[in-house]
């Protein structure tokens, strides 16, 4: 019988979080956004540490999508809030917001 380990992490941020994806380093880095404009990345690799190793707070309101892509991006086409947003092959990003658009943004120089 196998047996799995419950990691948790606690109120570490002191907000709901709304969105979460892992990746970076090997597939490893926890990366989650949620009621405040805190962009926050976690490595449970690191026993007994509960604070985030980055945040970013770029954000100007709460973040509803996040997805682990590099290099960082900037979306401001939309005439209101994005709620989401996902990389689409190399260098492009789709992203829908509260204006009902869909925005596809290729060849992006990032």
């Amino acid at each position: 019988m196998q047996t799995s380990a419950l990691l948790s992490y606690g109120k570490v941020c002191g907000k709901a979080l709304n969105c979460l994806d892992v990746g970076g380093e090997s597939s490893a880095l926890i990366v989650a956004g949620g009621s405040d404009p805190v962009l926050r990345i976690w490595d449970p690799r690191k026993p007994g540490t509960v604070a985030p190793i980055f945040q970013f707070s770029s954000h100007s309101s709460r973040i509803t999508a996040c997805k682990w892509h590099w290099p960082l991006a900037t979306i401001d086409s939309h005439k209101d809030k994005v709620l989401t947003a996902d990389w689409w092959k190399d260098d492009s990003i789709i992203s829908g917001g509260a204006d009902s658009k869909l925005c596809i943004y290729s060849g992006m120089a990032i």
